[in-house]
């Protein structure tokens, strides 16, 4: 009986300390997870409402040059645009690095009929990759909290969103320069917690992803992907700066000690060696006009400069308050701080990007717009997601809300309101009137009303820790919804344009297939030089990714048709006033595509006579 007793106890034991089939994963995995949902998903539905959007459709017509065997240098195919402003913008277009343009290739050539939408879908999947390298810098930090966070306010950006709608190299030259910075982070964070010997070769790994990652940024979007290299630069002079006097060597002597700035040295050299060959053959053959394309892209600043702050407001009006007291608070922790806190040296990292982003439209005033706009708010996003956790773990006080919420309502009325800010705008410039008057007494009773319910609240909640706790989530749960609302407001059709010619493509397939075309002619009047301003380009990239065998013809005059070559015809208006309808009789034409009348119409060769004579 002993014995059973024994073995019985023996196998209770065992079955206590048995393993688990299946481990269970730690909470903090169910972050990414989530954050592939935030990158994927306002995208996708950004994606189903893309638009052709200029230069959209001009990367979209080098996409199709690569497909003809302009591989390398696409310039050459602006003689085939017999228009002189389209050919112009075209090949400025021609002139940025080709990376885009190869994956756009790729994309029509693997999609049926050569579909439009291929062109967008790089940016599409360069936008999800930004959302999770923003959680990998926020993760890197402070951890998966702090990185979801801003994965959130980054996935559901204005800035963000709408790039990822259009064919332009914005989103995937963004990437590269994320992951530039994430290898400098991460290279910077092992060294400080390995020994000698393993930080080498952490250094050599990172410089080695670093270049990779600098190479193709470089092919992306050319200069702007350099601008990496300051930020690291001076968050080296930072870390420099905090060393005793006795440990301040020269430069010369820090070039041999620190491993950052030789592996830095090592991927700038590795993202030249990938880069630099195309740019080395571009200016060759195009000299110094090459340089001007690529310092003046066609995605550049139109109409009247804004101030930082109104461009703030517009791109993120829900977190500016949040966003710039968590600026103010990281210049002061950056100042006291003593001891290298690793959370202190990543977000002086990310203050002293945002203030090299702030700074960098003001020196290169004809600089891409969209990947500029991006660049300064990302790290605004993970610096106003540091200020969310730590308002969150209670580390920076409730009451600093009294000052905050007013500010947050204000910014995001202002950018809601046209009344307000159009209001402001004319007492600053002194043209004053009635919807003056109106916007200046909305805006005093809005302030008025903010902040008596904030002090309010604040006394409601004073000593009362379970109250502090809703209003603290009340407010921050607020900011979240708004973030996301205006997000997903801004991905909506802006253009009419856009859905009229993606039905004439469908249009122009099915007749296509039924009665292929032999000759294709647009009329657009003649219109002056338009300056700066080039034009969209969408109407020639639709054709040509519908016919791409078929050479377009550009005509002036609806008169000009009666010359055309016999065959079956395809003749678009665009533009014109009138359609002279002897035109349409005497060239046997039938109206295909209704568009709108005096700005696209479209016609074929009719297959039935009779049908005809009723048009």
């Amino acid at each position: 009986m002993a014995r059973q007793r024994e073995d019985v106890r023996g196998r209770w034991e065992g079955a206590a300390t048995a393993r688990p089939l299946v481990r269970s994963a730690p909470r903090s995995a169910m972050f990414f997870p989530l954050v592939v949902l935030v990158a994927v998903l306002p995208g996708l539905y950004a994606l189903t409402s893309w638009d052709l959007t200029a230069p959209g459709p001009w990367w979209g017509l080098r996409g199709l040059a690569i497909l003809e065997g302009r591989v390398l240098d696409q310039v050459p195919a602006a003689a085939d645009l017999t228009i002189p402003r389209e050919a112009r913008a075209f090949r400025q277009v021609a002139f940025q690095p080709p990376l885009y343009a190869w994956l756009e290739a790729v994309g029509l050539a693997l999609s049926n009929d050569r579909d439009p939408l291929a062109t967008v879908l790089p940016s599409y999947a360069a936008g999800v990759l930004v959302v999770v390298l923003v959680y990998w810098h926020g993760r890197l930090c402070r951890g998966p909290g702090l990185g979801l966070i801003a994965a959130v306010l980054t996935g559901f950006s204005r800035g963000l969103l709408l790039p990822m709608q259009q064919a332009t190299p914005s989103t995937l030259g963004l990437a590269g320069v994320l992951a530039v910075l994430l290898c400098y982070g991460a290279h910077r964070r092992a060294a400080a917690e390995s020994s000698r010997a393993w930080g080498w070769s952490s250094a050599l790994l990172w410089a080695v992803l670093g270049g990779l990652a600098l190479g193709l940024s470089l092919l992306s979007v050319g200069f702007f992907a350099l601008l990496s290299i300051p930020v690291i630069l001076l968050h080296q002079a930072y870390l420099r700066a905090g060393s005793p006097p006795g440990e301040r060597e020269v430069w010369r002597l820090v070039w041999r000690t620190n491993p950052s700035l030789r592996a830095g040295a090592l991927a700038v050299a590795i993202g030249l060696a990938i880069a630099g060959p195309w740019h080395v053959m571009m200016f060759v053959r195009y000299g110094w006009d090459f340089v001007g394309g690529m310092i003046a892209p066609l995605d550049t600043w139109i109409g009247p400069r804004q101030s930082l702050f109104l461009r703030l407001i517009e791109l993120a009006p829900a977190i500016l308050p949040l966003g710039l007291f968590a600026v103010l608070r990281m210049i002061r922790l950056a100042l006291i701080d003593e001891n290298d806190d690793p959370e202190v040296v990543g977000g002086v990292l990310w203050l002293l990007w945002f203030a090299t982003a702030a700074l960098v439209p003001v020196v290169w005033t004809t600089g891409p717009r969209s990947i500029l706009e991006l660049f300064l708010i990302v790290p605004l996003n993970l610096l106003t997601a540091q200020t969310i956790t730590h308002l969150a773990t209670r580390r920076v006080s409730v009451r600093q809300l009294i000052w905050l919420a007013p500010a947050t309502a204000v910014s995001v009325a202002w950018w809601s309101s046209k009344t307000l800010s159009g209001a402001v705008h004319d007492l600053l410039h002194a043209h004053l009137s009635a919807d003056t008057a109106l916007g200046l007494h909305l805006a005093l009773d809005l302030l008025i009303a903010v902040v008596l319910l904030t002090r309010r609240l604040d006394r409601w909640a004073r000593r009362r820790d379970d109250r502090q706790r809703r209003v603290l989530g009340g407010f921050l749960l607020a900011v979240l919804l708004v973030t996301v609302a205006v997000g997903l407001r801004e991905v909506q059709f802006r253009h009419k344009e856009t859905n009229e010619l993606l039905n004439l493509r469908t249009v122009i397939l099915r007749d296509h297939r039924d009665h292929p075309f032999q000759v294709v002619a647009v009329v657009t009047p003649e219109v002056g030089d338009l300056g700066g301003f080039a034009p969209a380009g969408n109407l020639r990239f639709i054709l040509r990714s519908a016919l791409p065998d078929i050479p377009q013809l550009d005509l002036t005059r609806a008169d000009d048709l009666l010359k055309l070559p016999k065959g079956q015809r395809l003749v678009i208006l665009a533009g014109t006033e009138t359609q002279p309808s002897y035109v349409q009789t005497q060239l046997g034409l039938e109206r295909i595509h209704p568009g709108r009348p005096g700005s696209l119409e479209a016609f074929a060769t009719a297959h039935d006579p009779a049908r005809t004579a009723r048009h």
